[in-house]
């Protein structure tokens, strides 16, 4: 134990002093690799190509009525990058696909079929028997410069095709704000109920109000966390496990320097994982002390950024086939991969966190 806490603050050590832009030191910027810190429980990464959409990124994944569905994110037209659209999969047990891709039409019935779609990020969830997609767009109206939403959307399944209907943004909640680009919304299930993690820190939970727009807030704790890599940001569903607690991965970003960013300063994502209880208030129970690496995380192909430079990884969707973890995430915003983890050795590594 001493001697991973010692390695992890040296880790840390060298990433501060990527920070440190003193011309009279350039020497004291080490190179880092962030592949270094691989962990044990990472036991094989893999990556999925769909045909026809060689960059699609940012998968989720649910088990539905016995079979395997992915989602995806792609951007259908370089010239036109902030446009973006979420698709559907089904996969195999080996996680190759096996029907033709579909592209979901996101579009409220409320909304011109004209508006262009900014679709991101899709989580499915199961919540007693429904099939739900939340995912961030903008197709309402321009609310801020950024003017994202969350979207919720029911998915019916008929025989493979997935029929999106009941689409609406949710505009009315506690802190709303038009200056406010909201994503990042950890949905999970409660009983008959689909519930939001709004944010981590504080760790603010809405109920759904399917037809209205909006959500209530009915829970909120303040969880103590120390983590140095940024924001915490949601990212994959919060899934119950052994019904002992519901389990969710984060991400997080920061600007460094590192190999793979050619040692020019860019957003680098890491990736983490955290519990929390299954009844109200929702409280977190423990959490990744630093960030989960596996290989090719970050090392493997460079393309041209859509936005701007990055060093990416990003969580959407997991599942679990005995002991093993099925963890699905875009890697630069142009693939798609999983990660099979160790569940009980990742569990073995959070650590408690208190709260106030």
């Amino acid at each position: 134990m001493m001697r991973r806490a010692l390695t992890f603050y040296v880790f840390l050590f060298k990433a501060m002093l990527l920070f440190c832009e003193s011309p009279l030191e350039p020497q004291l910027s080490p190179s880092i690799d962030l592949e270094d810190r691989i962990q044990e429980f990472v036991l094989e990464t893999k990556r999925i190509e769909i045909p026809g959409y060689p960059n699609a990124f940012n998968p989720s994944i649910i088990r539905w009525n016995g079979k395997l569905l992915m989602s995806f994110r792609i951007i259908p037209d370089i010239n036109q990058k902030y446009n973006s659209e979420i698709g559907v999969v089904w996969l195999n047990e080996n996680f190759l696909p096996v029907t033709t891709p579909q592209i979901l039409n996101l579009c409220p019935s409320y909304v011109s079929p004209n508006s262009p779609s900014r679709a991101e990020d899709g989580h499915l969830l199961n919540v007693n028997g429904t099939l739900y997609l939340t995912y961030d767009d903008n197709r309402d109206e321009k609310l801020s410069k950024g003017g994202f939403r969350v979207y919720i959307a029911e998915l019916e399944v008929v025989d493979e095709t997935i029929i999106p209907k009941n689409i609406e943004a949710i505009f009315y909640f506690e802190g709303e704000s038009r200056n406010i680009r909201e994503k990042g919304w950890v949905p999970f299930a409660y009983k008959d109920h689909l519930l939001l993690a709004y944010s981590i820190s504080p760790h603010r939970i809405f109920r759904y109000l399917p037809g209205t727009k909006g959500c209530e807030t009915i829970a909120e704790t303040n969880p103590n966390i120390h983590w140095d890599w940024g924001i915490l940001r949601g990212s994959t569903p919060g899934v119950n496990i052994n019904g002992q607690f519901n389990l969710a991965f984060f991400h997080s970003s920061i600007k460094m320097r590192s190999i793979h960013s050619n040692e020019q300063e860019s957003l680098h994502y890491f990736i983490g994982a955290y519990t929390f209880s299954l009844e109200p208030p929702f409280k977190i129970l423990t959490i990744s002390p630093e960030p989960i690496v596996g290989k090719n995380f970050y090392h493997g192909a460079s393309y041209k950024p859509y936005w701007h430079a990055i060093c990416a990884v990003f969580p959407a969707g997991y599942i679990c086939k005995g002991d093993i973890l099925y963890l699905f995430y875009g890697r630069q915003d142009h693939e798609i991969w999983v990660a099979a983890i160790d569940k009980q050795g990742l569990l073995n590594s959070l650590i408690p966190v208190s709260t106030f």
